[in-house]
């Protein structure tokens, strides 16, 4: 999909920048947390976020993607490190009053600590642990939909908290339940955390340059990795 989407914006195609902010808005949440890690307030994080998806759609911040072998998650975490150094700079210009562009070497100490991630997680492990959060997130929800279009909702939502393995309930409790033998529970968890891992995967190589099976399964360890943090 991103290098499907790439190439409609590149030729203009009608509807090509609707595609992208709709892709790139599916990962937000990793965006905002980011900024927020970099020290910004609330409402600061907020406003800088939607100013970056603005600046995003523009061609000329589009234009850096075009032709390039490059994924989804380092478009957006690049673009997003040098709007906020750009933006920095151009405030301590404007609060300077000289109208120059301030250089990093003369950012105060104060002003450097504030630049510093709120825990012990930094500001990528932060982003990369949301985008993974986010795709999970994703495929649940599409999972869930699915589940729901096949009237089987309820069975959806007692089904969930064993993707994970950490369902509270028995199967026997359950079975008891759902009025559903536990043999069929036991096939219907194993059919459900399947499609979750596919879906994850999908989720995965929707953001990929190259989406084969061996750069999903790379990405996924590089993301889960983040999670071990």
């Amino acid at each position: 999909m991103w290098s499907r989407v790439r190439l409609a914006v590149a030729e203009a195609e009608p509807g090509a920048d609707q595609a992208l902010d709709e892709l790139c808005r599916l990962y937000e949440r990793p965006i905002h947390v980011f900024i927020l890690r970099k020290g910004y307030s609330p409402d600061a994080a907020a406003d800088l976020k939607q100013a970056f998806f603005e600046h995003l759609l523009s061609k000329n911040a589009f234009a850096d993607a075009s032709g390039l072998n490059v994924k989804l998650r380092a478009f957006l975490i690049t673009k997003l490190q040098s709007f906020l150094i750009d933006r920095h700079r151009h405030e301590m210009a404007a609060k300077r009053g000289a109208g120059k562009v301030a250089a990093m070497a003369d950012l105060s100490e104060t002003q450097a600590l504030l630049a510093e991630p709120v825990d012990d997680r930094t500001p990528i492990v932060a982003f990369q642990r949301q985008w993974m959060e986010t795709i999970a997130a994703n495929a649940m929800k599409d999972l869930r939909e699915d589940y729901a279009k096949r009237g089987q909702a309820a069975l959806f939502a007692a089904l969930a908290p064993f993707i994970t393995g950490k369902g509270d309930a028995s199967l026997a409790e359950l079975s008891s339940k759902l009025d559903r033998p536990e043999g069929t529970l036991k096939s219907d968890i194993s059919r459900l955390r399947a499609r979750c891992q596919n879906l994850i995967r999908e989720q995965v190589a929707a953001t990929l340059d190259d989406p084969t099976p061996e750069n999903i399964t790379a990405e996924l360890k590089e993301l889960m990795s983040a999670r071990m943090h």
